[in-house]
């Protein structure tokens, strides 16, 4: 679609016109078949304004042509030929307007009898019949835009990022984000979305309950609102805006609008960033690892025993851990290392830096994990932990999720305020490493975090295994003696 409406046209002098077409049942009735103006200007941004002026007037021109009148272009002018106000918000005040004001001063005027045939005529006043209730009630709607609905540019962007290889899951929950702005303020012309309809957004989204797209269908929003609970945080209303300026920021570069009306509407949070989840205390990992309540090594599920170890002692995220190959427990300069990555199409990273090589801590080794990949491999396994299947759109941490939710209840970690998860370990450990005074960049190696300028991250190389291996047994938590 080109990124300039199909009413504006560029002279070889590079000036644009306004040129539109006018019906054919409607040609009987003017005295000319095309409508053009100069709108007096090299720039394009002048000239969508002043276009979009003109189209106001001459949607004018066709109401009261509808009406039996013959319309003048005489008075077909814009603001600036006259020195008054230029339009600043078109978009905006466009969808505001009314023809009422319009069709009264049209119709205390005496028609002009329509010169010609009688055939004409007819076919006019059958047109008349024709439009739109909103047009006859002087609503101007859509009809003006040239753009796609937000829907449309939503599925171009995320076709577009589903080549670039953006996980299934990410497309997913922006998908969501998506028809929830649908849902609230109505699948409109992208460049017809205002800054109101995103309030009014911001407004209804900070009322929703956390996973409302997991509830039954069939509610309304406001049965949604009434019955909720607890609302989103507002860390996940400020990633649903991120997610819609993603939208936006697409639909510019493509032409179909001028501005993002969710620009800065994200909500400031007094809190510090390293607030919003909670760190595992000491007595959280004795509750955890407690020998009566904790899986044991030699369940049919391994994994419930080897999670949330391998996450206390690499911090790595869960679905890193949970997509593990048998392949990935490798051994570097003679160090035994995980190897985050993504070599297998059933393998999701979070960002290219997330690959890493992490060492095994020693506490890790003492508890038997490498007896435990050993076992695998003469099983004939692939995988780590071949009992998880793949999802869709959570990988393989699906399961282990939503079992790792159960514990978190059971000990009551979500009591009061706090928010400990799985990520909590990650936390933990970035905490702990922190209180010891080890560099941010090198903990950052273990977690796949980008720190440093521009000299380390272009031309430095990833730690190697020995220079991380001291960071990695700093994390001097001992779950050995908590699972005895």
């Amino acid at each position: 679609m080109s990124s300039v409406p199909s009413y504006l046209w560029l002279s070889r002098h590079s000036i644009f016109y306004f040129r539109v077409v006018v019906p054919s049942v409607l040609r009987p009735l003017f005295p000319c078949g095309e409508i053009r103006r100069s709108l007096q200007t090299r720039c394009k941004r002048e000239a969508l304004i002043r276009g979009r002026e003109l189209l106001l007037q001459v949607q004018k021109l066709y109401t009261q042509a509808f009406q039996g009148i013959r319309p003048s272009l005489d008075s077909l002018r814009g603001a600036w030929e006259a020195g008054g106000k230029r339009v600043a918000s078109w978009a905006g005040w466009l969808r505001q307007q009314q023809l009422v004001h319009l069709a009264d001063s049209a119709a205390s005027t005496s028609p002009v009898p329509v010169k010609g045939s009688g055939k004409a005529s007819l076919k006019a006043r059958r047109a008349s019949s024709r439009v739109s209730p909103a047009l006859k009630k002087g609503l101007v709607g859509d009809l003006p835009s040239n753009a796609p609905r937000f829907s449309e540019v939503v599925h171009e962007c995320l076709e577009h990022q589903r080549q670039e290889g953006i996980a299934a899951k990410t497309i997913a929950d922006k998908r969501s984000v998506a028809e929830m702005v649908i849902r609230i303020v109505g699948d409109l012309p992208v460049d017809l979305i205002t800054r109101q309809d995103a309030r009014k957004y911001r407004e209804t989204a900070l009322k929703l309950p956390p996973r409302i797209y997991q509830l039954p269908e069939g509610q309304s929003l406001e049965q949604i609102i009434e019955n909720a609970s607890t609302t989103i945080s507002l860390t996940t209303f400020n990633n649903y805006v991120k997610n819609l300026t993603t939208f936006f920021s697409y639909a510019i570069r493509e032409g179909y609008c001028e501005r993002n009306p969710f620009d800065g509407l994200r909500v400031r949070q007094r809190g510090k960033v390293s607030e919003e989840r909670s760190v595992f205390t000491e007595d959280d990992l004795r509750r955890l690892f407690s020998k009566q309540v904790y899986a044991s090594a030699n369940s049919t599920q391994p994994h419930k025993y080897w999670l949330p170890l391998l996450g206390l002692y690499t911090g790595a995220r869960l679905n890193e851990l949970c997509q593990l190959y048998l392949d990935d427990v490798v051994v570097i300069n003679g160090i035994d290392c995980l190897h985050i990555r993504a070599t297998r199409p059933d393998q999701k990273l979070k960002t290219i830096t997330s690959e890493r090589l992490v060492p095994i801590h020693s506490k890790l080794k003492a508890l038997g994990f490498l007896e435990f990949v050993r076992a695998q491999r003469e099983a004939g396994h692939q995988r780590v932990f071949a009992e998880l299947t793949l999802h869709r759109a959570h990988g393989y941490a699906a399961a282990p999720s939503k079992w790792f939710t159960r514990v978190r209840e059971q000990l009551g970690f979500r009591d009061g305020g706090e928010r400990k998860d799985f990520h909590s370990f990650r936390h933990t450990l970035a905490d702990h490493l922190k209180q010891k005074g080890v560099v941010e960049s090198l903990v950052g190696g273990i977690l796949g975090h980008q720190s440093g300028g521009i000299t380390f991250n272009r031309y430095g190389k990833d730690f190697r295994p020995e220079v991380l291996a001291p960071v990695v047994e700093a994390m001097d938590f001992d779950a050995m003696e908590w699972l005895r």
